[in-house]
């Protein structure tokens, strides 16, 4: 007797199905991969590449306007529109540890890594992440445009969900705080 080359492959599939697959357990998956606990203070950024703060006027001052932050090929290129400023005056600009626009002006992003105060064109080491240097007003506006090398989207020293402020006052680049004076209006950095 001789089967056709469909009939018997078929019978050869019905043959190794019967035989006792039924009683093979299931495959247990493995176990969920274990998430290390991270700082209180990271934030999950991996697909931010701009962030933005809306600046309001805050204590005596009347600063308001836009600071922006994006990634770019040498750190972030923060870029800031500011009116109600004084007149031809430098105003500090930086960048706090948490998202308070009342904390205190001293506690910049990087306070706690041991590092001083300096400003934009220190060495990274010599000053805080937060430093960013001063605006200068012109007819009470002022525009502000550098790429940082220090700033960072990333990590435990990631500037989204921060504070940034803006200072009566010109930051000095040496005192603890820069020596800017009250803060005059405040936003905080989102991601976008």
């Amino acid at each position: 007797m001789s089967f056709p080359p469909l009939a018997l492959l078929a019978a050869l599939a019905a043959a190794v199905g019967a035989c006792g697959t039924a009683d093979a357990p299931e495959p247990t998956p493995p176990p969920p991969a274990e998430v290390p606990d991270l700082p209180p203070d990271t934030v999950d950024v991996r697909d931010v590449a701009r962030a933005e703060a809306t600046i309001e006027p805050i204590g005596p001052g009347h600063a308001e306007g836009t600071i922006t932050f994006g990634r770019v090929v040498g750190g972030v290129r923060v870029r800031a529109v500011l009116t109600g400023l004084s007149e031809s005056d430098f105003h500090a600009l930086q960048i706090l540890r948490g998202r308070d626009c009342t904390a205190d002006p001293a506690v910049h992003l990087g306070v706690d890594a041991g590092t001083p105060h300096g400003g934009p064109y220190s060495f990274p080491d010599l000053r805080h992440a937060g430093d960013l240097g001063n605006i200068r007003a012109d007819g009470g506006r002022g525009r502000y445009d550098r790429i940082d090398p220090v700033l960072s989207f990333d990590g435990t020293m990631s500037l989204v969900g921060r504070a940034v402020v803006v200072r009566a006052g010109r930051d000095d680049a040496a005192s603890p705080d820069g020596a800017a004076g009250a803060v005059i209006g405040c936003g905080v950095i989102e991601g976008s």
